[in-house]
């Protein structure tokens, strides 16, 4: 039996239009701004760009492009879905100086990622289990670490973190969707954006200025292809 017209106008009426992708970055563009990525993968990556970033509202200038030259600098140009633990002890001394005094006592540690992930790791942003350090290390293009972060963007996207961590380090679609969650939804960092100081916002998702003129370099570069 056909559905009465005024009764399937009635609940298209309710229906929930889905919102189209911002164009924010076309695959040339990507291109011109990166320089280890294949035309293919600009293509994949940037149509994921304009998908993942329209959904969490990180559409305006400003903060699109302070939030991919971070992206960039974070991922590697999106090589990285998983933080690497894997030091020399020399590096080890470097990284960590605070812990690591000698060689000696950065011996232990070096090219052994989990024993390293639980010590560094270990007791702080919410691991407070046996082994949370090297199953909470950072993960996505942009590093979510801890079960505390863990927890709340599993909480967040409504899967299991056990899940979340597969997605992250085995999807780009997981590894941006959270890198965008950490930006606009746990760092809040879209107003600060508008601001217009991109110190700001890399210390907001850095901690500091651990690889600042890199990203500064891909701000400038991306501002130079997209234009003003």
């Amino acid at each position: 039996m056909q559905m009465p017209g005024w009764i399937a106008r009635l609940i298209s009426s309710f229906a929930i239009e889905k919102i189209p992708n911002t164009m924010l970055i076309t695959p040339e563009q990507l291109d011109a701004v990166t320089s280890t990525l294949s035309k293919e993968r600009c293509a994949e990556l940037s149509a994921l760009i304009n998908e993942l970033c329209t959904k969490y509202g990180i559409t305006e200038k400003l903060p699109f492009r302070m939030f991919l030259a971070n992206l960039l600098q974070e991922s590697g140009e999106f090589a990285h879905k998983e933080e690497n633990m894997n030091y020399s002890a020399a590096r080890l001394m470097a990284v960590w100086p605070s812990r690591f005094h000698t060689i000696a006592e950065a011996a232990p540690y070096a090219r052994n990622p989990e024993k390293l992930s639980n010590l560094v790791y270990g007791g702080r942003m919410g691991n407070n289990q046996p082994g949370d350090g090297y199953k909470f290390k950072g993960r996505a293009f942009i590093g979510i670490t801890g079960r505390e972060l863990y927890t709340k963007y599993a909480t967040y996207i409504g899967k299991p973190i056990d899940e979340v961590i597969e997605l992250m380090e085995d999807t780009d679609e997981y590894a941006l969707d959270a890198s965008c969650w950490f930006f606009a939804i746990l760092r809040g960092l879209i107003p600060v954006s508008k601001k217009g100081d991109f110190k700001a916002v890399c210390k907001a998702i850095n901690g500091g200025l651990i690889g600042y003129d890199v990203r500064l370099k891909y701000y400038n570069k991306i501002n130079q292809v997209m234009g003003v």
